[in-house]
């Protein structure tokens, strides 16, 4: 999907997001429901907000946007885009209910990367050389503007699962080396949903013809193009298990503020306290050029608010240099670090290793978005569904959500 340099310049600030997101209400949200699964090749022609990368990394919060959606509409004829909206925060729910799935999905990596990229189909298929048109061209988009239209990831992940026949833990590693937007939840289920593993028995398998409907015929096929449902074999069960909050420390206590990539909402911070901020992106799992110029840039508009909105005493760090931190404390006589819970994925075992090497008094502070929508994640998406509703309404504008 095409995106022009304004997209990307807006998008890693609160006030550039705030743009995007006025100007999908303005002119598509009305009608998102009917053009949603249609991909028209270029974000100008599509109707999605594009809003993920910022929502990724909580520059632009989901209360903030039901929020502003509410004042212009009525609940019931945004329906559809607000269970988009609550589909992520299923995931993430899901995923911190089960955080086994993430741990194997990497553990499994590390034997495929082994036994699997040697094979030449895979070579092929990253590269963009395949007998399929289509995919040929969502590689390079993906490769290019670090972006793919949400049914359009459905296709590829069905083709790259059913078609080619390589292992979804693969493709979905491939997604999140490449999206401006990489989420470990919404990624990793979403891989898992298609393969069938998520909702057992339940696959994702495409076709020419819902390719052909969605995208305007624009991509050739092979005259014996087909798309066969395979049986993957994975026998793993995950139980939810309770969802462990952080007790909070004193409040008496001298308290200094941690802001790292994965939230940069700055919802918990207080003015005029130190804060101590990350100025690069971390970098794990071998994210691509442009994801990790997309983090930097939002770590950089951050710092700038920072510094504008909220305190004169900034420090920056990076994770590769931690002691940064505990230097931080000492010369700021701060007791503990106030810092966002981090979800599952990439900072959820660093944070606390890193705290506890260094010898350092934490706590984590949580969104309400999360407490009230991960409550009902813990199974099927149909028991959020039935409760969105109930769940959102401190979110919305109460005049308007009594009318419905």
């Amino acid at each position: 999907m095409e995106f022009h340099q304004r997209y990307y310049d807006n998008i890693t600030s609160h006030s550039g997001s705030k743009i995007i997101l006025n100007e999908f209400i303005a002119q598509k949200l009305t009608d998102y429901k009917k053009e949603r699964n249609f991909d028209y090749s270029s974000f100008q022609k599509n109707f999605v907000s594009g809003l993920s990368p910022a929502i990724s990394r909580r520059i632009i919060t989901e209360e903030m946007i039901v929020n502003m959606i509410s004042a212009s509409f009525l609940y019931n004829n945004v329906e559809k885009f607000i269970d988009e909206i609550c589909w992520r925060a299923y995931w993430k729910g899901w995923l911190e209910h089960r955080p086994n799935v993430w741990d194997d999905y990497l553990s499994d990596l590390k034997v495929l990367e082994l036994k699997n990229k040697k094979f030449s189909i895979y070579k092929k298929v990253i590269n963009g050389k395949t007998n399929l048109d289509c995919f040929n061209h969502w590689v390079h988009d993906l490769k290019t503007y670090g972006y793919l239209h949400n049914h359009t990831r459905m296709w590829f992940a069905s083709l790259w699962v059913f078609y080619f026949e390589i292992p979804w833990q693969l493709g979905a590693e491939f997604f999140y080396k490449n999206l401006i937007d990489a989420d470990p939840a919404s990624n990793t289920l979403s891989w898992r949903w298609v393969a069938g593993l998520q909702t057992r028995g339940k696959t994702y398998v495409t076709s020419k013809e819902n390719i052909d409907k969605f995208t305007n015929n624009r991509f050739d096929f092979p005259p014996d193009f087909h798309v066969e449902k395979k049986y993957i074999d994975d026998k793993k069960i995950y139980d939810p298990v309770p969802i462990q909050r952080m007790e909070l420390l004193d409040e008496n206590m001298s308290t200094g503020y941690l802001i790292y990539e994965e939230d940069l909402s700055l919802f918990n911070i207080k003015k005029n306290l130190p804060i101590i901020i990350q100025s690069k992106s971390y970098n794990p799992y071998r994210q691509e050029k442009l994801p990790l110029k997309i983090s930097n840039e939002c770590l950089k508009n951050t710092i700038q608010k920072c510094k504008t909105s909220y305190s004169k005493n900034i420090t920056t760090f990076t994770w590769d240099k931690p002691e940064i931190i505990k230097n931080w404390t000492l010369k700021n006589n701060i007791s503990q670090i106030e810092l966002s819970s981090p979800a599952v994925g990439k900072y959820k075992y660093m944070i606390p290793q890193v705290m506890k090497r260094l010898n350092l008094e934490y706590s984590y502070v949580y969104h309400d978005w999360d407490l009230l929508l991960w409550k009902y994640s813990d199974r099927g998406f149909f028991k959020l569904k039935k409760n969105i509703k109930k769940v959102i309404s401190s979110f919305w504008e109460e005049p308007l959500f009594r009318n419905n």
